[in-house]
């Protein structure tokens, strides 16, 4: 089950941030773990049919998004940064 969230990082940026906390367990994983992936593996089943979509031509222009907490993880006081880059209505990374 972790070989098949570790591949929806690569392929599902939404994803990325949720994966990467949950595998910071994987030494000593609990029920509450393991639950965890479950809800993951609902939510890209119930979202298997959403699409990004891009569109041909139109504004150019790179557009960015950045949100940081500093210290704010409760486990090891580590902060967290996400940020997505856009360009023609259409995320690219």
């Amino acid at each position: 089950m972790v070989g098949s969230l570790m591949f929806l990082i690569a392929t599902s940026p939404d994803l990325m941030f949720i994966v990467s906390l949950i595998s910071k367990y994987m030494k000593h994983p609990t029920e509450s773990h393991l639950l965890a992936a479950k809800r993951i593996l609902r939510y890209v089943k119930g979202t298997i049919g959403f699409k990004v979509f891009y569109k041909k031509g139109g504004d150019e222009e790179l557009i960015d998004y950045t949100n940081n907490d500093y210290a704010g993880d409760q486990d090891d006081k580590k902060s967290t940064l996400g940020y997505v880059f856009m360009m023609n209505s259409g995320v690219v990374s």
